[in-house]
């Protein structure tokens, strides 16, 4: 993809903010997807870990009551005259300290633990870039979404996990403990739920993927009882706690200042797009829409480059790109044909690859081949182009050259640089497994 041509302020808190937030929050009910994409933007972490943190800790004080209850024998001890009153007397000052601290240390094992566990395996999924770089660009996005999504399971599974221990002077301790083994299960699938669609959100890896990394990031399951010693261990010691702030600071201060950076970048294109004359602002904003998958959104902005500078080059090419993978073929060959008549090179040539795909889109063989054959005699050792070319002529019953070419695509990757592999390791992977199956 093209770059961005060319080229804040700190959040501060307000009232109108945090109802903006909450209304966010409890969005996810309803338009789950809009919430995401919204919290995606906007990352709100500060306010996600503050309702991720009460949420658990009125959930805790509900459930952990319920439970103590049923130990305390149910309706087997509970006094007739204090009918419904009766669990509220597990209510206590040590009580609801308890519950506040298992509701830090949620939000700790959900910040420190599981957002980067998932970020890992999503990004093992889309294969973007290193671990290092992606974990800057999309922690505060990711921990945004998941302490959200973590929030609002609680929250729904609160009223049910009310009703129950309002009635629960009628009900055996036998009947109590499966209540409340039930409600600790509950929130759980609807965070994964939530999760997968955070996961397909931000990274684009398909539902599956995104699902498949939701699981497997609840392996981080495992490492809670040792973030539990550690929190235990560091709170039991001042200077302990001041010094892991210390170290930590700055990396936190790294990618908050990150995110910052993104939505001033945002928000100042939004501004720019304010003057009729700006083509080149359209056409940025338009590459920020099309990164989050949002294409709708971004075709709209290229179009209004196009509007702008007919002569744009690269918004056409965009829009091209978008029409191809959205299925509209005719209108993506009218918009390569005019990015050839503007800059036949354009995008290192990458628009002779761009129409071969549409011609193999449309099972014109012949056509998707010689544009590849063009497109390769410029870039030869680009491992896309050496994929597609070999399921061409898979296609047009070349098995033998097809087998080579995948071949070609294979060395092509190995022998790229490290910073080329991991972008491009996609392509080998799929080479290899045509291979495999052609041999099968």
């Amino acid at each position: 993809m093209s770059g961005a041509r060319r080229g804040g302020t700190h959040p501060r808190f307000s009232l109108s903010a945090v109802i903006s937030n909450l209304r966010l929050l409890l969005e996810l009910l309803w338009q789950p997807l809009t919430a995401i994409r919204r919290l995606r933007d906007r990352a709100p972490v500060a306010f996600a870990a503050a309702a991720a943190w009460l949420a658990t800790t009125l959930y805790l004080l509900v459930v952990l009551r319920l439970f103590l209850y049923a130990q305390d024998g149910g309706l087997g001890r509970a006094r007739p005259a204090a009918g419904l009153r009766a669990p509220l007397g597990y209510f206590s000052t040590g009580g609801l300290y308890y519950a506040a601290m298992l509701g830090v240390m949620a939000v700790l094992f959900l910040a420190a633990i599981y957002v980067p566990i998932a970020v890992f395996i999503a990004n093992v999924f889309e294969r973007r870039a290193s671990f290092s770089l992606v974990i800057r660009e999309e922690y505060a996005p990711t921990v945004a979404c998941a302490l959200s999504a973590w929030a609002v399971a609680l929250l729904v599974t609160l009223l049910p996990a009310v009703i129950i221990g309002w009635q629960s002077a009628w009900l055996t301790s036998e009947v109590i403990t499966g209540y409340f083994l039930m409600l600790g299960f509950i929130p759980l699938p609807i965070f994964a739920a939530l999760m997968t669609l955070t996961l397909g959100t931000i990274f684009r890896i398909g539902w599956g993927a995104a699902t498949a990394a939701t699981l497997l990031s609840f392996l981080s399951l495992f490492g809670l009882p040792l973030l539990m010693q550690a929190f235990t261990f560091i709170c039991a010691s001042p200077f302990l706690l001041l010094l892991l702030i210390f170290l930590l600071r700055d990396r936190i201060g790294d990618v908050m200042s990150a995110q910052r950076a993104r939505q001033s970048f945002k928000q100042n294109l939004e501004a720019a797009t304010l003057n009729p004359a700006d083509a080149s602002a359209h056409y940025n904003l338009g590459l920020l829409y099309q990164q989050r998958g949002e294409l709708e959104a971004a075709a709209a902005s290229f179009r209004r480059a196009v509007e702008i500078d007919p002569q744009d080059a690269d918004s056409n090419y965009q829009l091209g790109r978008i029409a191809r993978e959205q299925g509209r073929l005719d209108e993506a060959i009218k918009y390569f044909e005019t990015v050839v008549r503007q800059a036949p090179a354009h995008s290192q040539h990458e628009v002779w690859r761009e129409i071969a795909l549409v011609y193999f889109a449309a099972k014109q063989y012949p056509d998707a081949l010689e544009m590849l054959d063009r497109f390769l005699a410029e870039r030869p050792s680009d491992a896309e182009g050496r994929y597609w070319r070999g399921m061409t002529l898979y296609h047009l019953g070349r098995t033998a050259e097809a087998a080579q070419e995948m071949q070609a695509c294979i060395e092509s990757v190995r022998t790229a640089p490290a910073y080329k592999y991991r972008t491009e390791r996609r392509w080998l992977q799929l080479a290899q497994n045509f291979l495999r199956e052609r041999q099968a």
